[in-house]
């Protein structure tokens, strides 16, 4: 009589356990291969560059695309040094807060260093591809500030100041 009894309550055991190890199981990551056009994604970002060492990097999202909804807007920054596997740490992961618009545009701001904004890419976030949700499968459309960053024009009040080299003496 004892054995079935051990039996069963082994048997509930490991039940019970995967069950409670199922809404913790963690998902996967992929980055996302295809483009902004392919993805049908509707998306500004600009950058202005205070002459201080620090930049303000605007997002406006006007349509998530066949990305809809997304989870998240992250800010995040990769370390310098490569892992042993190839993989970054990161010096910095942070949500994006989006603000909606009077337009029905969501916008975010970030004020950071220019020496981290030069590293730096806004990640897009979903777990739903075409209208098909999965739990299991995290989803990333990455923006890289840096082609952002080149279109910048330094502020007037930045400009390196004419030296005597620049200027031609008249006699």
């Amino acid at each position: 009589m004892l054995m079935p009894l051990l039996r069963w309550s082994a048997l509930l055991f490991v039940v019970v356990t995967f069950a409670w190890m199922a809404d913790r199981a963690w998902g996967i990551g992929f980055y996302l291969s295809e483009t902004k056009e392919e993805l049908k994604l509707e998306y500004d970002v600009s950058v202005q560059d205070h002459g201080t060492g620090r930049v303000t990097v605007v997002l406006t999202l006007a349509d998530e695309g066949r990305l809809k909804p997304l989870d998240d807007v992250q800010l995040v920054i990769p370390g310098r040094e490569k892992n042993q596997d190839g993989g970054n740490w990161m010096d910095l992961v942070v949500s994006i807060d989006m603000r909606k618009t009077n337009a029905g545009q969501r916008v975010g701001r970030v004020h950071l260093t220019k020496e981290w904004a030069e590293r730096a890419e806004i990640q897009l976030n979903t777990h739903t591809k075409d209208g098909k949700k999965d739990s299991l499968t995290r989803l990333h459309h990455v923006i890289p500030l840096t082609k952002y960053l080149k279109k910048v024009p330094l502020p007037a009040a930045a400009k390196p100041p004419v030296t005597g080299a620049d200027t031609v003496k008249k006699q």
